[in-house]
This record gives C-alpha cells, structure tokens and sequence, in this order.
C-alpha cells in the first residue's frame, strides 16, 4: 500500500513540474511519464489522463489556501488582527511555494474545460463566504464599523487574490517579506487608508 501511495505521489510531483514549467495545454503525458520516470501502464493505474491528475494537484492547491485562510477565524468565531495577519502570511507562502502551478491554473487551466472552471467558482465561493463570516464576526465583536459584507468580501478577495498574482506569480520575485505583506492586509482590512477619526462623508 505505501509503495502504491509513493508511486502515485511522485507522479503528482512530477505532474506539478511539467505544468509549471509548459502549462495545462502544452504538457502531454508523455512529458509526465519522462519526469516521473514510470511506464505508462503504471501513470494509467492511478489516472485516466493528465486533466484529472491537474485537477487534483489544483484541487488540492485551492483547498490549502481556503484551508489556511480560515484560520483568520479564531475558535470562538470572529477574527482578530493576529489570527488574520497569520492567515495572510499562510496563505502568501502557499502562493509562493506553488506560483507555476497557480499560473498554469489560472492562465489556461480554468479555460480548458467546465470542471476546472467549476473547481475555481466553487473556491471563489468559499473565500467569498469565509471573508464574509469574518467581516460580520468582526461587526458583532465591535472590531469592525458595520459593512455591508457581501459587498466588501468580494472586494476583499479581489485584493487577496490580485496581491499575490501581480508581486508573486507574475513578477516572480524571491525575496517576498510575507509578514510584512501580511501586515499591510491587515493594517488595510481593519485600519483602511483614512486618517484616524477622518472619514469621507457624501
């Protein structure tokens, strides 16, 4: 059985390299099977063809953000700027740690086939509803002004999403300070860019 579980992984690991470096479209299994250095009969045991094993690495990827992002959420319910600073720094790591395979997904994965569009709705979805549960516990706590959740999670995610994409993914950079980029969320979520005690009135 761990023999089975370790040749299945390293065709995962393998999977994850090819895409990365030539994205969704490009990558053949027999570029997998190269990487991976197992025969093709042994590929077809564990998947049917490269779309299902690039939806499980996605799969999974999407389920480690959504997994660490709510940890924004402490065990009573609500956040504070701790657990969403870390939550942040998490999930800004995850994005690091898996920026090729973010691209691929993003750039053709999600245009290849309604499944893996679905995979992403689904995941918009979540998120949108976990920064709402945090943004109403917030509210409820006193830790936040009233807001109309719905609206301000989506904009919340968009930042989330959109940070990583532009400084990570697309720029490739290495020496990303998470912490403080996490910081800065944070500082933006609960804080905004008005002066203390200044707000804009209509």
């Amino acid at each position: 059985m761990l023999a089975r579980a370790e040749t299945k992984a390293r065709i995962l690991k393998a999977a994850r390299s090819v895409f990365s470096r030539k994205g969704y479209r490009q990558t053949t299994v027999a570029d997998i099977l190269a990487e991976a250095k197992v025969a093709r009969g042994t590929f077809y045991r564990y998947f049917p063809n490269k779309r299902q094993v690039f939806f499980e690495l996605s799969n999974e990827l999407l389920r480690g953000i959504y997994e660490a992002s709510s940890a924004m959420m402490t065990q009573e319910g609500g956040a504070t700027a701790g657990t969403m600073h870390d939550g942040f720094a998490q999930c800004y790591r995850i994005f690091i740690d898996n920026r090729g395979l973010l691209l691929t997904f993003l750039r053709d994965g999600v245009t290849a086939d309604a499944g893996l569009y679905a995979l992403w709705d689904g995941f918009d979805r979540r998120m949108t509803a976990l920064f709402a549960e945090v943004l109403a516990q917030g509210v409820e706590a006193g830790e936040f002004r009233p807001v109309d959740t719905e609206l301000v999670s989506r904009a919340m995610l968009m930042l989330f999403l959109q940070v990583p994409y532009r400084d990570i993914m697309m720029g490739g950079r290495v020496d990303i300070d998470v912490d403080a980029l996490a910081s800065e969320m944070v500082g933006f979520v609960l804080e905004g860019l008005g002066a203390h005690g200044r707000y804009l009135t209509g």
